[in-house]
């Protein structure tokens, strides 16, 4: 008989019930709709509490490389200068994103099990290279790490960077986030990992430094912010939008709120530390260096010595286990578990450890 699916793949997560609601729904056309407006602001108020930030969000339709790319092309000139802390695939891909723009890039790249904690070398870079932006990322699912950001973007008030970017894809909704705190400008976040929704939408919070540049920069395209600032005034978005999909991230937020951020934060702590305390006693050790700081959403480990990642994953699926491997020197290496979403839950964590046991 074959095993059922234990889903721990570090997204898209499976949906989350409420959300499966939500788009179910008929939403008529869109933004003609009176109560279209209504929806999107709710939407928008909604992600802002969840990112700890006062500023403005924007909702675009597109999965969160929409934010990642919409964000930098938005703010940047060819020959601006820009530092990227890297710490992992995502990290220094962007940097290679602002390089295809034409940027004058830094890159500050430290190993990919580890995360931020001596910022010596960002605070030289900074000095030397004065960059209009500085960004990082919050969660690394590719290393299974997550970053302390408030250090940084102290450095970055410091030091008088004008812009802050940050890409929270995999933490927003599992894990603290706070924009305003860490001075973030631009903070990136996309619906289909903590959500638990379809991998349809991206949101940016936008502080006012950053509408300022964007303005400047006046970037048209359609992952352009520009367009999204004037949304409320003129009462509908830039393009046909994904009212189904606004719907679906309004949903997955009041579902976190029922449960209570505080709730659902320390259940993604906990699942993760049941994740971690499991895979040791099967013998099992992390890819992440013993000072890194391990994220409540993902974990990354390394594959069992006897088997390649091929045979490793097949030996899981057979049990039921649907999880991933990595990317960049991880590759081959690694294997991850997301415990993200509808996925943060103890059954379903007991289960895959019971799957890997048996794969052993």
């Amino acid at each position: 008989m074959p095993y059922a699916p234990i889903p721990m793949v570090p997204g898209p997560v499976s949906l989350h019930p409420d959300v499966l609601a939500a788009l179910s729904r008929d939403y008529g056309s869109g933004q003609v709709e009176p109560d279209f407006m209504g929806m999107y602001d709710a939407t928008s108020r909604n992600i802002a509490r969840l990112m700890g930030t006062k500023n403005d969000v924007v909702l675009m339709t597109g999965e969160g490389m929409l934010a990642l790319w919409g964000a930098l092309k938005s703010v940047l000139r060819p020959g601006d200068p820009v530092v990227c802390v890297g710490t992992g695939v995502f990290g220094d891909g962007i940097g290679d994103m602002a390089r295809s723009i034409g940027c004058r890039v830094e890159s500050v790249s430290l190993p990919y099990n580890s995360t931020l904690s001596d910022l010596s070398l960002v605070e030289e870079a900074i000095r030397r290279v004065r960059p209009v932006l500085l960004t990082a990322v919050h969660c690394e699912t590719p290393s299974g790490t997550l970053n302390p950001l408030v250090e940084l973007g102290q450095l970055k008030k410091d030091l008088g960077v004008p812009l802050f970017y940050v890409d929270a894809v995999a933490s927003m909704g599992g894990v603290p986030v706070e924009a305003d705190t860490w001075k973030v400008d631009l903070m990136l976040s996309g619906s289909q990992k903590c959500l638990s929704a379809p991998p349809s939408m991206s949101m940016i919070a936008v502080s006012r430094t950053a509408w300022e540049r964007i303005e400047d920069v006046n970037y048209q395209g359609y992952d352009a912010i520009a367009p999204f600032r004037r949304v409320r005034e003129m009462g509908r978005c830039p393009y046909t939008p994904n009212w189904p999909g606004i719907a679906a991230i309004y949903a997955a937020t009041q579902a976190i709120f029922a449960e209570g951020m505080a709730n659902v934060f320390a259940r993604h702590e906990l699942v993760a530390a049941q994740c971690r305390k499991g895979l040791a006693q099967l013998g099992i050790n992390l890819w992440t260096a013993p000072e890194a700081v391990n994220s409540p959403t993902c974990t990354a480990a390394l594959i069992p010595g006897k088997f390649t990642w091929p045979e490793w994953k097949a030996r899981l699926r057979a049990r039921g286990l649907v999880c991933t491997g990595s990317f960049g020197p991880m590759d081959g290496k690694v294997f991850r578990l997301g415990h993200m979403g509808t996925q943060a839950q103890a059954f379903l964590m007991e289960e895959a450890l019971a799957a890997i046991a048996e794969a052993l």
